[in-house]
């Protein structure tokens, strides 16, 4: 038995080559994991959720990464989790 080398480029049926994907957004990731937590803790942090998510949405465009759906699903929840601590806010008094 031979044993093969591991190629460092992702190689596909037949051996052809596949490019390799861009990486996810760090601030896209950033932003839905701040979101999500506004949503269980602190609503006001929302709004820091929704400006990462759509700077990594600025990023995502120019094609330098990836992770358009995980921003989008930032921002809603970011906008979610913000009117809810808005409202939360206004009936308190």
């Amino acid at each position: 038995m031979s044993q093969q080398k591991p190629s460092s480029s992702p190689v596909s049926n037949g051996g052809v080559k596949q490019p390799l994907r861009p990486a996810f957004s760090k601030q896209a990731i950033a932003g839905f994991v701040v979101a999500c937590i506004s949503m269980a803790i602190f609503g006001f942090i929302a709004v820091a959720a929704v400006f990462l998510c759509v700077r990594a949405l600025g990023e995502i465009r120019a094609g330098v990464v990836r992770g358009r759906g995980l921003a989008i699903a930032g921002i809603a929840v970011g906008v979610v989790s913000f009117a809810f601590y808005v409202v939360n806010m206004f009936m308190q008094n």
